[in-house]
């Protein structure tokens, strides 16, 4: 009787697949996860406060029960400022009483004040205004980053050292657990409860790119780096579209939770392939035929053999940050991420704002789902561009045309240059179009450079890179405002772009080789 490993070989074999393309698929499928799990919660947070408005308050306490819940500070705090407006009052009426005799006699201030009772102490709540005011809305999105950006950094080095496979498969399950608690956390928990699960969803969400760098330095051939890493890697653009597709298609305000339940069950059953199927190197999969794996040992960067002789028995080398962090193009990497990154966030806005507009104006089911597709549809040739670029770098690079570096700079040239013609046309049919063509290019660019400059530490520099880029997502609501008082921040982008395109180095780096 086959066991369930051994007919997966079959049946692999029988096909013909080669393994380096389904890792490629899984990781796509990892990244997509972890978009929808993160942007989910983006376009439905008004759903989200318009539910917590309209739940009704809960019952008065019963009157036997309330000397067992009163709170004395309560009492005390309302007491204290009955009695600081009982003295104003007093005051008032003093002054009053000096320069306007007729208009109130002084015994008005005479008459008791009322102070409220126990009952009705207990029985304020707070208004829908300040439990999700604008701070408290935005406080709950920011807190995603915040979790986001520290865990970059140890989960490329986790990954580097114990393998990618689970460093990966961790953050996505984790992450899509706490995605389907995340309507029973609104409920019953409120918008700081909320804010816990968005952090702890950001912290499990930071080894992603990481973990799916350093897997992809030790399966994809140098001479196909461009077409399935950038594929791989601009997965995102596939994510958002997924989830403003589904965001457009669950438009009734009760039924905001669909979305979290359809994209965290959608995670799990990634995790329940990705874990049967995939694996760290070449040499731990039992799929893989003898072939394609000596292919892809024959291919891959030669400098990656000294980390993979070093993987069995041993632990690898630790990581030299002195050399990584004094590396130049590793700073310039890290300025074009961030730029991106803030750009692809003020995009990413774009369809909240139509979908708000057509449910003000009362829209149906079908226009919604139009908006959709129509505000979408560019995120998919974003995805298409990437692959085209990425090929169009491969074979550079194969025909010797342009070196490993002049191709990434060529790429990162072509952002800007399709970037400013998108500014230029912002407001005609045609900015869509260039907008697609820079962020292609961006993934076939300036995404790969933490393969080429050093395999053995490609998820550290992701880490770092990819990290530090999410920066403007933690802080983009004071970025916003910066940018719109200050009309020169656009040109200083634009300048900043260019030093960075003169700085990439696609060449592995000195530290890349282990030392000792």
């Amino acid at each position: 009787m086959f066991s369930l490993q051994q007919m997966l070989r079959v049946l692999f074999s029988y096909f013909g697949v080669q393994q380096r393309l389904v890792l490629c698929c899984f990781s796509l499928l990892a990244i997509i996860n972890a978009y929808t799990m993160r942007l989910c919660f983006n376009l439905s947070l008004k759903r989200i406060v318009l539910e917590g408005c309209a739940r009704p308050p809960p019952p008065p306490p019963p009157q036997h029960a309330a000397a067992k819940i009163h709170n004395w500070l309560t009492e005390l705090a309302a007491r204290l400022n009955q009695t600081e407006n009982m003295l104003r009052e007093r005051l008032r009426a003093g002054r009053e009483h000096l320069y306007h005799p007729t208009k109130r006699p002084l015994a008005s201030i005479k008459q008791p004040v009322e102070l409220p009772s126990r009952e009705s102490v207990s029985r304020e709540r707070i208004s829908c205004s300040e439990l999700w005011s604008r701070q408290t809305q935005t406080l709950v999105t920011v807190a995603f980053y915040a979790g986001y950006m520290l865990t970059h950094i140890p989960g490329g080095r986790l990954s580097e050292r114990c393998g990618g496979k689970w460093i990966l498969g961790a953050a996505i399950i984790f992450s899509a657990i706490l995605t389907l608690l995340t309507p029973l956390a609104v409920r019953h928990g409120g918008p700081y409860a909320l804010m816990a699960v968005r952090l702890g969803i950001g912290l499990c969400e930071g080894p992603t790119f990481p973990a799916v760098s350093a897997m992809l330095a030790q399966w994809i051939p140098e001479e196909e780096r461009g077409l399935l890493a950038s594929g791989v890697l601009s997965g995102g653009e596939i994510g958002i579209t997924l989830v403003q597709l589904l965001s457009g298609l669950v438009m009734a305000e009760e039924d905001w939770p669909v979305a979290f339940y359809v994209v965290g069950g959608g995670a799990v059953a990634w995790f329940l392939g990705f874990i049967l199927i995939c694996h760290s190197k070449p040499d731990n999969c039992p799929y893989i035929q003898s072939e394609e794996r000596d292919y892809i040992k024959s291919h891959v960067s030669a400098t990656l053999l000294v980390a993979a002789d070093n993987a069995e028995g041993q632990q690898p080398p630790n990581a030299p940050w002195r050399s990584i962090l004094m590396s130049t193009p590793l700073w310039a990497l890290v300025s074009a991420s961030m730029q991106h990154d803030w750009s692809q966030q003020q995009f990413g806005q774009e369809l909240q704002q139509v979908l708000e507009e057509l449910r003000a104006k009362g829209s149906t089911l079908w226009d919604e789902l139009e908006a959709s597709i129509m505000v979408t549809a560019p995120y998919i040739g974003n995805w298409l561009a990437s692959l085209s670029t990425g090929t169009l770098s491969d074979y550079l690079i194969a025909e010797q045309l342009l070196s490993r570096t002049e191709t990434r700079r060529l790429m990162s040239w072509l952002v800007f240059v399709c970037g400013s013609m998108y500014m230029a046309h912002l407001k005609s049919d045609e900015a869509r179009i260039w907008r697609v063509l820079a962020v292609g290019a961006y993934y076939a660019g300036i995404k790969l450079l933490p393969l080429d400059m050093s395999p053995n530490y490609a998820g550290t520099l992701m880490g770092i890179s990819n990290g530090m880029g999410a920066l403007p997502g933690l802080l983009l609501p004071y970025l916003q405002e910066f940018e719109a008082d200050y009309a020169i921040v656009g040109s200083v982008r634009s300048a900043l772009w260019l030093i960075c395109s003169a700085y990439i180095s696609a060449e592995v780096q000195s530290y890349n080789q282990p030392q000792g």
